[in-house]
């Protein structure tokens, strides 16, 4: 479940939080990265940035490491960048793609 405080939103996560890949998704890089969720049983594919943000997670860090350097990295302000990878990792998260903790 991810690290919420009670000055985030509902479904905020934390910079505190740490990202890491489930350990029961296979990929593959074809025109980005395809991901398959073995306990899902379901193919997953990525566009150019949320196949960079997977390459960035791996090893695992924390949110704020992984929006530091998406900032630094492309043309778009902190706060886009922030709400943007939450709701791409929230939805991962509950697909078990990816782990929040």
């Amino acid at each position: 479940m991810p690290d919420q405080s009670s000055s985030q939103p509902a479904g905020a996560i934390a910079d505190a939080t740490i990202v890491s890949r489930s350990p029961s998704v296979f990929t593959a890089e074809v025109d980005g990265i395809v991901m398959m969720s073995v306990e899902q049983e379901r193919y997953f594919g990525l566009d150019a940035i949320g196949s960079d943000i997977w390459r960035r997670i791996e090893p695992p860090c924390s949110f704020a490491t992984l929006v530091e350097g998406l900032v630094a990295d492309y043309e778009a302000e902190r706060a886009t960048i922030t709400t943007d990878v939450q709701n791409l990792l929230g939805h991962m998260a509950e697909q078990d793609v990816v782990r929040l903790t």
